[in-house]
């Protein structure tokens, strides 16, 4: 193993820690929120929803995992040169960074798969972003394969769940009552800080999504200048409440889950209602047709 990965460290410049660096950070949790709320809220909203959800699992079952074989990484190991260790938290296998690339890229191939440049920049993300794991010295080859495995299997179990259960009918309390009580049945399994985050975010965002879809019925595709308004002023508002309430959950553990469940509120609901209240939004049928003086 250390011949492995001193072959592949052998040759290296700051030019590649940059390179490799970049790559891994384009693998972390921030581009993904940032690519889901891009989606969710100027491209297609139901898609984004799918995403976010499988993408939200797939994290969660991989850090149940971490948890379970609690594999230590390679990092501090004789001859192993290990760089960006902020993005090297928790256990070693599955590699989060692999199995989230895994999860995410396949699944938006399904929705562009007509386009065939989206599919090689996909496939370079997948590879690149698990052979950054290993040139960084942040995991072993098993962690990086392994992430793929499971990520692929996430989303081909995914896929056969789509079309059989989340495009059946259900009413609305139904569909909030799902949104409660499935993940907080997750925290009697996974009941640590991280937990609480995905379990509070998940919550607000789904419920938010529900009730948006039943009340507002948000229309998402517009021009570019209110797209971009909308994306800067959604993460904008959004990074601002992860500074306000970061420092308070160091001090108050229990808050993770309402203030994570507000995130996701505002996500799928909130960000919504103002983008609509601003007029960045496309138009309904019939205020479309209203203005054009046609009747029903």
């Amino acid at each position: 193993m250390l011949a492995f990965y001193q072959s592949i460290q052998a040759i290296h410049t700051p030019l590649s820690d940059r390179f490799f660096i970049l790559l891994s950070f384009l693998g972390s949790e921030p581009t993904y929120i940032f690519l889901i709320t891009l989606l969710y809220w100027n491209i297609d909203k139901r898609f984004g929803f799918r995403l976010a959800t499988l993408f939200l699992t797939s994290m969660a079952f991989n850090a149940v995992l971490k948890d379970l074989w609690a594999t230590p990484r390679p990092i501090g190991q004789p001859g192993i040169r290990s760089l960006y260790l902020s993005s090297a938290t928790g256990n070693s296998f599955p590699s989060g960074h692999s199995q989230g690339a895994a999860t995410f890229y396949p699944y938006v191939w399904k929705r562009w798969r007509s386009q065939k440049r989206w599919l090689g920049i996909g496939a370079f993300m997948i590879l690149g972003i698990g052979f950054s794991r290993l040139y960084l010295g942040v995991h072993w080859p098993g962690d990086v394969l392994g992430g793929y495995l499971i990520g692929g299997l996430m989303v081909f179990s995914f896929q056969r769940l789509d079309e059989r259960l989340l495009r059946l009918q259900a009413p609305l309390f139904l569909k909030l009552g799902f949104s409660l009580t499935l993940p907080l049945l997750f925290l009697l399994i996974y009941h640590t800080h991280q937990g609480f985050q995905m379990v509070g975010f998940v919550i607000g965002f789904t419920c938010g999504h529900f009730l948006e879809d039943y009340y507002l019925d948000y229309r998402e595709r517009t021009a570019f200048v209110p797209s971009a308004l909308k994306t800067l002023l959604g993460l904008g508002i959004l990074g601002l409440w992860v500074w306000l309430w970061h420092p308070l959950n160091r001090l108050y553990p229990w808050t993770y889950l309402p203030l994570l469940a507000l995130g996701g509120l505002w996500t799928s609901l909130g960000a919504p209602y103002i983008f609509r209240r601003f007029k960045w939004e496309k138009p309904l049928q019939k205020e479309r047709t209203s203005s054009l003086g046609v009747t029903r």
